[in-house]
C-alpha cells in the first residue's frame, strides 16, 4: 500500500495534499485527532476512538460537525485508495480541525470544520523489535497540566510531547516517561505506561494527567478476563525502576515491553511473562474484532 491523504473530500498522494494556511489547525494546533489501527480489513476499537474524538472536541468548545458514519466512510475510502488489502496493517490518522476563518485566536467566526485523513503503512514493530523492547528515560520536561491544556483531550497541540521525545533521544533513549508537577508518572510521549509487580498490573490514574487510552481500556478489560489483578493508582519513578516488568501501549504499535530505564535494566532486561501474556491477549482480541466486522 501507499500513503494517501484525504483533505475535505479529495484523496491524493501525500505530496499533493494541501491544507489551507488559514486553517486554525495549522495556525494554532486547534484540532482534535485519533489514530486508528486498520487491521485485517477493520478499524480496531472504532467506537471507542470516535467517542474519544467527540469528547476531545467538546473540551475545545468544538462541534465535530461530521457524523460517525461519514467519518468511517471517509476513512475506509482513504484506506482503499491507499491500496491496502486485508493482509495489510494501516495507520489511519483522523483529524478534525477548527477550519479556515479570520486570522486571530477568536474562533467564533469559523463556520466549518476541516477534515483530514492519513492512511499509511502501519509499520508495526517487528518480532525482533518487540523482543529488544524499548529503552526509556525520565526527562525534566513535565507533562502539561490539566489547567493549562487538558491531557485527556487528544489535540493537534502536541509540542509538549514533541520536545519530550527529542530530549529522550538526546539522552540516548527511545522514548520519554513524563512526570506531572507532583512528580508522579503520567505517560510516554504517545503511549500509556504500566508496571507489573508480583504478577499484578498498575497503571497511572486518569487524574495524573493522562490520555484515556483506548488500548489502556482494552488491556484493563483483558486483565479482568484473565484474572490478572489490575489497578489504576499513583506511580512514581522508583516504582518503575524497581518493577518486575514495565510496558507501554498505543493503538497501532500495541504493547511494547520496556527493557531499560535511564540505562538500567528493568527486571532481567527482557520482556516479562505477564507482559507477554497480556500482549498475546491484545493481539488475539484485535484479530477477533476484525473477524467479527468482516462477518
Amino acid at each position: 500500500m501507499e500513503t494517501r491523504i484525504y483533505v475535505d473530500g479529495e484523496i491524493t498522494p501525500a505530496e499533493q495534499a494541501c491544507v489551507p494556511v488559514t486553517d486554525h489547525g495549522f495556525l494554532f494546533g486547534d484540532s482534535v485527532y485519533e489514530v486508528f489501527w486498520w487491521h485485517r480489513g477493520a478499524l480496531i476499537q472504532q467506537r471507542e476512538h470516535l467517542e474519544r474524538l467527540e469528547s476531545s472536541a467538546a473540551r475545545l468548545y468544538m462541534e465535530v460537525q461530521f457524523t460517525r458514519e461519514a467519518l468511517v466512510d471517509a476513512m475506509q475510502a482513504t484506506v482503499r485508495a491507499a491500496g491496502a488489502t486485508v493482509d495489510d496493517d494501516a495507520y489511519v490518522r483522523l483529524v478534525v480541525t477548527r477550519g479556515s476563518g479570520p486570522l486571530g485566536l477568536d474562533f467564533r467566526q469559523v463556520p466549518r470544520r476541516g477534515l483530514i485523513i492519513v492512511a499509511a503503512p502501519a509499520n508495526r514493530p517487528s518480532a525482533e523489535m518487540v523482543e529488544r523492547g524499548l529503552h526509556m528515560a525520565f526527562i525534566d520536561r513535565l507533562r502539561m497540566s490539566a489547567r493549562a491544556l487538558d491531557p485527556s483531550a487528544k489535540t493537534g497541540n502536541y509540542l509538549n510531547n514533541v520536545l519530550a521525545l527529542h530530549e529522550a533521544r538526546l539522552a540516548g533513549a527511545d522514548d520519554a516517561i513524563m512526570l506531572n508537577a507532583a512528580g508522579e508518572v503520567t505517560e510516554a510521549t504517545t503511549a500509556n505506561v504500566y508496571v507489573i509487580r508480583a504478577g499484578a498490573l498498575v497503571t497511572p490514574p486518569l487524574d495524573a494527567g493522562i490520555l484515556r487510552g483506548t488500548t489502556r481500556t482494552r488491556i484493563l478489560g483483558l486483565c479482568a478476563e484473565a484474572g490478572i489483578e489490575a489497578v489504576a493508582q499513583t506511580l512514581r519513578p522508583d516504582d518503575l525502576r524497581t518493577a518486575d516488568e514495565v510496558f507501554v501501549s498505543s493503538s497501532v504499535k500495541g504493547l511494547m515491553p520496556v527493557t531499560s530505564i535511564d540505562g538500567v535494566p528493568v527486571g532481567d532486561g527482557a520482556m516479562g511473562p505477564v507482559t507477554r501474556a497480556i500482549r498475546g491477549r491484545f493481539e488475539a482480541a484485535a484479530a477477533a474484532e476484525a473477524a467479527a466486522q468482516r462477518a
